[in-house]
């Protein structure tokens, strides 16, 4: 199982938004190469890029920066989202180094240009959704009928390689009693599953890997990444302490 930093990306620089608005958001850090150098000193091996710039803009906008990151860390895992909205987009992010590209289920009202991502990029498509009360809420807000199961089953056929899931409860935020329903949401997915947030101390991971769901590949941190009240060195040497355990 991994730790997944999530890096959002404004103007070059890093940004933390807030989720009831886009646009309220602070600079973490002016340079994103002094973050993940922190990251990487703390055991992280992979992150997820967030190019705020390109969700506004609609087409890959940070390219050089992102570019840079992963000359500067050639080991690191990429996985960036925002703007992909076209083959050519995606091919711009991928020639600059990305892993993976992560699409929003948006894209499903665009199944022609969806089923060509995933011709074109196989094995590199990674899903975000969203789920309530284990039902798939399609972005936009809508609640799609189908399990997570019958959902999985149908992105695994196209391709996709893994899925990213927030949960979202009738709070509208994820929190530390929701992290129990990754159980359901991870046994319930064909495809590995990497679950968006639940994580707000070191104490919930342990909760959370006390009772590991098996199909859970990984965690994304992301406002609680900038607390410094969470330590990340210590995170991820209670997770290598439970892996060697099991």
């Amino acid at each position: 199982m991994q730790l997944i930093p999530v890096l959002e990306i404004r103007h070059g620089k890093s940004v933390h938004t807030e989720p009831k608005n886009a646009f309220a958001m602070k600079v973490v850090n002016n340079d994103p190469h002094e973050i993940i150098k922190h990251w990487i000193a703390s055991g992280i091996n992979r992150i997820h890029i967030v190019d705020v710039d390109a969700i506004e803009q609609g087409e890959p906008v940070n390219v050089d920066l992102i570019d840079s990151l992963n000359s500067q860390f050639p080991s690191l895992g990429v996985q960036v989202s925002g703007g992909i909205n076209s083959v050519e987009s995606a091919f711009i992010y991928i020639d600059a180094g990305v892993d993976h590209l992560v699409l929003s289920s948006r894209v499903l009202k665009r199944e022609s240009l969806f089923v060509d991502i995933c011709i074109e990029f196989e094995s590199k498509v990674i899903m975000e959704v969203d789920t309530r009360n284990g039902m798939l809420g399609i972005a936009g807000g809508s609640v799609n009928e189908q399990t997570l199961q019958q959902f999985s089953d149908e992105l695994l056929g196209y391709g996709v390689d893994q899925i990213v899931v927030t949960d979202i409860p009738k709070s509208g935020h994820v929190n530390y009693q929701n992290i129990q329903t990754v159980d359901f949401i991870s046994n319930a997915s064909s495809l590995p599953i990497y679950a968006n947030g639940g994580i707000n101390s070191v104490d919930d991971l342990d909760f959370l890997l006390e009772n590991k769901p098996n199909n859970l590949s990984g965690i994304l941190l992301g406002k609680v990444i900038y607390d410094k009240k969470f330590n990340l060195a210590s995170a991820v040497k209670v997770l290598s302490r439970q892996q060697l355990a099991s």
